[in-house]
Order: structure tokens, then sequence, then C-alpha cells
């Protein structure tokens, strides 16, 4: 947890500085102009879960990749897609009918086993937005705010190390709630595209709407239909490093 804390901190303190030393330099030195740069990140998140989803999820981590591209006019759209995890699972019930008095399972062999629960999952949008020259004297970074359509997904995986009969990976699929729709996604953040093209990044909140269906359909442990429509939130910050893939231009100015 203080690890993820010190990125978030190396990020801001990144941006102050940023801004500091562009008010400094912008007194004797011609500024750059804007222009198209197509570009891909990595990004890194902590999301917490709301609605119908915190009942299953606790917080989880994020770990993504986009494509965009930024123009000369500042909008901003590209692709993105995710992969969530996490070991924050609040429905830890859906096995209890198979547990020992100690909160066990037997396995083929006899033997006590431990079942450990995680979250997987992930998403994908589209998305488009604008970068507002603010903040700063250089004219590709700003504050950056999009919105995005498209998709999200999520289960419970079920782990453990022996063989048991009723846990195989067809049984596991009446208790896994994998579940998929639609979704809404939206970011607010700053982005800083750096004259020297090595300091590029990216950090802010960020937001999804995702309204799932249990794919399964039945659940062993209630042994009913599941056939409702889920409201999932997830919202958190997220920061990126940014890898960009124009080549330079007259227009690019660097200080000494």
């Amino acid at each position: 947890m203080l690890k993820v804390r010190n990125i978030f901190l190396l990020f801001y303190c990144l941006a102050c500085y940023q801004i500091t030393w562009s008010q400094n330099k912008s007194k004797n030195n011609v500024l750059d102009s804007a222009f198209t740069i197509p570009m891909i990140t990595a990004n890194y998140g902590m999301q917490w879960p709301g609605a119908d989803m915190k009942e299953t999820f606790g917080m989880n981590s994020q770990l993504g990749g986009t494509f965009a591209i930024k123009n000369k006019k500042q909008w901003f759209y590209g692709i993105t897609g995710n992969f969530l995890w996490g070991r924050n699972v609040n429905k830890t019930d859906i096995l209890n009918h198979l547990k020992t008095s100690e909160g066990y399972i037997i396995d083929n062999e006899g033997r006590l086993t431990q079942i450990y629960f995680e979250e997987r999952g992930s998403s994908f949008f589209l998305i488009g937005g604008k970068v507002f020259n603010v903040l700063t004297q250089n004219n590709n970074s700003g504050i950056l705010v999009y919105g995005g359509v498209g998709t999200l997904h999520h289960k419970i995986r079920i782990a453990f190390k022996d063989d048991i009969n009723l846990l195989t990976e067809e049984y596991k699929k009446g208790y896994d709630r994998l579940s998929f729709g639609y979704a809404l996604n939206a970011f607010i953040g700053y982005m800083h595209l750096s004259k020297n093209r090595f300091l590029n990044f990216y950090g802010g909140f960020d937001f999804t709407q995702g309204w799932t269906n249990n794919l399964r359909k039945f659940n062993y442990d209630t042994r009913q239909e599941d056939t409702k429509t889920y409201s999932d939130m997830l919202y958190g910050f997220k920061v990126g490093w940014i890898i960009r893939l124009n080549k330079r231009t007259q227009q690019e100015y660097y200080y000494d």
C-alpha cells in the first residue's frame, strides 16, 4: 500500500515541478505550438466499487494500456483496455454449504483444503475528450478530460491447491458470478507531454459505470436463476506513462 502511495506522490511532484518550471522559463523563452501527437500509454490504478458491485468485491487494482491521438486542436481520442484484479471479495459465503464447521472443504483424498477468492475482470472503451491548456505554459499539456463507451466484465476466481470433485472447472461456473455488460467511463486529470520527449505522463480521477448480467444464469449456492441487470460502479485514481509516437517537428522548442 505504501509503494502505491509513493507512486501517486511521485507523479504529483512531477506535475508540480513542470508547472513551476514552465512558468519561470516562459518569461525568457518562446512557447512551443500545439501539434498532433499519437501515443501509447501504460497505466496503473486503484479502484473502489459502488452500487451493486460493492456487495461482491472490495478495492481492486487496474493495469491497462491505451492508444490515443491528441490533435492540433487539442482533441483527444483513442481506445483503452484494462485488466482488473484484487483479493478483496465480500461474497465469500457462496461455498458455505460445502465447508466443514472449521471453514475448510474436503478434497478427493480426504484432506482439508483452504479456498481462496479473488477478483478478476477487464474493461474496454472507445474514448474521446479534450486537453485544456491551463496550469502550464506547454501548449501540448494541460487538464485532460475524456469520456468513453465500452464493456465491463468481472468474476469471482475460486482457487485451491488440491483436486475437488465438487469444484471442477465446470462446477465453478455455478459459483463464480461471471458478469458482462455495457459501461461508460470518465476521466479528469493532468497530462504532461514534455519537450524533451522523455518525461511524458498523466494522472487523475477515473470513474466507470456499468450495467452487467450474470452470464451463468443460475447460481448453485442459491439454487435460483439470476437474470437481474446489475449496476456496477468503479471509481479511483490512476497514473500512466506515455510513449510518444510522433517524429520531432520544427515546432518543438527545447530549452537549454
